[in-house]
């Protein structure tokens, strides 16, 4: 016998309002049919409580977590008609939305585990006791987060959706200081990007002081137009990334100077890693079968590569030193740095390089300004760096995320960590199929018009 007390409780309702319970066991399904107390009825659209009982209706509501098992509630309910303005309508219960066929707890159940970037429909569906068509369905019916507020520190980024949408590359707003996503949106080309900023009050953006991208031309030209007042800066992580691009391009046209049996090659083929970290004399040993069985650490490694050529090791030692330079610099000490690097006359004679030097000129005012620090923090896209691993996981577990807007709302939804109960105006709208063609039924035989 079930306690009304337990359920109630369970159910967060008052024990006072069930009138009855009984379990039902059907095909292996679990059933509980309730009736609640009958209560003072008050018409939805004129508010009077002239009204008359209609007819009672059985309605079965799906819920989440009852006993380990898929439970279905069968509530009887009442439908009542209004004398004053002949309306009818049914009275109100706290198990399930208007409508609904799952109860609020399923509802709770399925919006906590969307939470989670690995977690697929169908898994979240097996969790609720309810399809993944469902789930979707809910998530729809319940997220839609609206843009947030343009922060004063403002990041811009993309991330790259390997085709799945419309568009390679999606646009990502970022509020350095909360941290929390203020949008995205699915393409970051500059017409977008200009509709999208001019449909955001003056007022709003003048309150953004700092713009933190990478050196992809459109932000700079619609940072300039839209946000006049702001400072722009290009983050060091993708300046430090180009220049370790170039170091590589290095490293690759000398390897393939020598042949794939000899030391030389295996050594630059292997042990590439060792130019791109910092490692100390005194690190573990390990043996390197590749030269005779003997007893090596990174650091020795990395000085027999840089042996090799002069040109590797020039370009080795521009790379380090921009790397410990780009730490330990402070905001007023970096256009002399900078120009430091601009007017190396021994880098530009390696072709690789000459890029970077173009690149250090052309964004260097931009590049100075990332060593701004603000509260104690220097200007990055960090934030949004660490959540591209989080992007992709979702990308690896995005069926049923056919439509970029259920893709963004799940993206907010995972890393804001969102609250969201209440009913959203507009749901997703599907994308339409593409229409069948004209079918032609062949005759079964040739005999046959």
């Amino acid at each position: 016998m079930i306690n009304i007390s337990s359920l109630a409780t369970f159910l967060s309702i008052n024990a006072e309002d069930i009138k009855e319970i009984t379990p039902i066991k059907s095909n292996g399904d679990d059933y509980i049919y309730i009736v609640l107390k009958r209560k003072e009825a008050l018409c939805p659209d004129c508010l009077s409580r002239k009204t008359e009982l209609k007819e009672y209706k059985n309605r079965q509501i799906k819920h989440a977590l009852f006993l380990g098992n898929s439970t279905t509630f069968i509530l009887k309910y009442r439908r009542f008609r209004c004398l004053e303005c002949g309306k009818t309508f049914s009275e109100p219960n706290y198990f399930a939305p208007k409508k609904s066929r799952v109860s609020y707890e399923t509802i709770r159940v399925v919006l906590d585990n969307c939470k989670s970037y690995s977690a697929t429909w169908k898994q979240i569906g097996n969790i609720a006791h309810i399809s993944d068509t469902a789930t979707v369905d809910i998530f729809d019916r319940y997220v839609n987060p609206a843009r947030g507020t343009l922060p004063r520190i403002l990041c811009m980024d993309e991330c790259y959706n390997k085709h799945q949408f419309s568009k390679p590359y999606s646009c990502i707003l970022f509020d350095f200081v909360t941290p929390s996503i203020i949008d995205i949106f699915e393409d970051r080309s500059k017409y977008n990007l200009a509709k999208y900023f001019g449909r955001i009050s003056e007022n709003e953006r003048n309150n953004v002081e700092y713009i933190v991208m990478d050196m992809w031309e459109p932000y700079l030209d619609i940072a300039q137009r839209y946000f006049p007042h702001a400072t722009v800066a290009i983050d060091s992580f993708h300046v430090l990334k180009d220049i370790g691009f170039a170091l590589d391009k290095v490293r690759r046209r000398i390897m393939n100077r020598y042949k794939t049996y000899e030391i030389q090659y295996k050594l630059l083929k292997k042990f590439n890693f060792t130019l791109f970290k910092e490692y100390s004399p005194w690190d573990d040993k390990f043996k390197v079968k590749t030269l005779g069985n003997k007893w090596f650490n990174c650091y020795q490694i990395r000085e027999m590569i840089l042996k090799i050529d002069p040109e590797l090791k020039l370009a080795y030692e521009f790379y380090s030193l921009y790397k410990y330079q780009n730490k330990v610099t402070s905001y007023e000490n970096a256009p002399k740095i900078i120009d430091s690097f601009i007017n190396n006359s021994e880098i530009i004679k390696i072709d690789e390089f000459v890029s970077v030097v173009s690149m250090l000129q052309n964004w260097r005012e931009w590049i100075i300004n990332s060593f701004i620090c603000v509260d104690g923090r220097r200007l990055s896209n960090g934030p949004i760096e660490g959540f591209n691993s989080n992007f992709k996981k979702l990308m690896h577990v995005a069926n049923g995320l056919f439509t970029f807007a259920r893709f963004r709302n799940r993206l907010m939804y995972c890393y804001n960590k969102m609250e969201c109960l209440v009913p959203v105006k507009s749901k997703i709208v599907k994308p339409g199929r593409k229409k069948r063609g004209k079918y032609n039924k062949k005759p079964l035989n040739p005999d046959q018009k």
